[in-house]
């Protein structure tokens, strides 16, 4: 039977050419139009698909760019506000510290005041003590017999015509 299989025949030859490009035929006209335009659908769908992901990539990059641009754009605004802010704090310590100046020199002054007022106060009953003192021993010492208000308008005329510095401390 192998032998049949090997045996050259020239009319199974022919029929099997005749079958075969018959077949052929309807193959064309059958199924090679259709898978045709099937493989074409198909790379214009990946054709499209491509061209599709190259403008949504280039979407992608316009965006990035974008985002880093506004990004940077926020950066620069933020240190600007930063830098603001920190010269208004030196401002507002630089005015803190001067009214802190003012208040303590004010602080002073009327410390000041007040001490040279007390002093003021202080002379004066020191000057009352003198005076008192001094009509006292005057009347001892002159046995007079003078009134008091003479006697204090005497003391008050003397130390009236002491020099204002023997009165007066060293501020």
């Amino acid at each position: 039977m192998t032998e049949q299989l090997l045996k050259f025949d020239p009319g199974l030859m022919i029929w099997t050419v005749i079958v075969f490009l018959v077949t052929l035929g309807i193959l064309t006209k059958l199924a090679w139009g259709p898978l045709m335009k099937a493989l074409d659908e198909r790379e214009k769908r990946i054709h499209d698909a491509l061209t599709k992901a190259e403008q949504a990539q280039k979407a992608a990059e316009d965006a990035i760019a974008q985002a880093k641009s506004n990004s940077d754009a926020a950066l620069r605004r933020a240190d600007d506000l930063v830098k603001d802010a920190r010269v208004e704090a030196q401002h507002l310590r630089q005015k803190m510290v001067d009214e802190a100046k003012a208040e303590s020199q004010k602080a002073v002054e009327q410390g000041l005041n007040r001490i040279a007022a007390e002093q003021r106060i202080a002379m004066a009953e020191i000057r009352q003590t003198v005076a008192d003192l001094a009509i006292r021993a005057a009347a001892r010492l002159v046995k007079v017999s003078m009134s008091e208000q003479q006697q204090r308008q005497i003391v008050e005329d003397f130390l009236g015509d002491l020099p204002d510095d023997s009165t007066k401390t060293v501020q």
